[in-house]
């Protein structure tokens, strides 16, 4: 038989300080993490990687919009004869409607992407200068 309980009050003390520690250690894990979260998306965030990568964005984004350009422009021009193959398919997959349609998406995406980059660009230089 056990005459004192000073063994269990020195473990259960000993349990109480661990829970304690194990608590501290998880709010400073969490902690931790919440903070390389917001550093990482800080750091990939489109506009801190334009901000940092201005000339190379740009220079992306108008060659994009170059071949896209390209690549409508020479949709267009391509419409005229057409010599016709047995097709399973009676409907053509696009009508002169639709590559109206699609050239003028195509334009349209050609002048917003030049004048973004030439916004950035144009930044860029501003923010170099002074």
């Amino acid at each position: 038989m056990i005459t004192t309980n000073e063994p269990l009050v020195g473990i259960e003390a000993r349990i109480d300080e661990l829970q304690n520690t194990i608590a501290e250690k998880e709010a400073q894990i969490k902690e931790r993490t919440r903070k390389l979260k917001e550093e990482i998306e800080a750091e990939l965030s489109p506009v801190e990687l334009i901000r940092k990568h201005t000339f190379p964005v740009t220079v992306i984004i108008f060659v994009t919009g170059l071949l896209l350009g390209k690549t409508v422009r020479k949709n267009i021009s391509s419409s005229g004869p057409v010599t016709q193959t047995p097709c399973p398919s009676p409907k053509p997959l696009l009508s002169n409607n639709n590559r109206g349609t699609l050239s003028t998406i195509g334009l349209e995406a050609l002048r917003t992407a030049k004048d973004l980059g030439f916004t950035y660009l144009q930044r860029y230089i501003d923010k170099k200068i002074t």
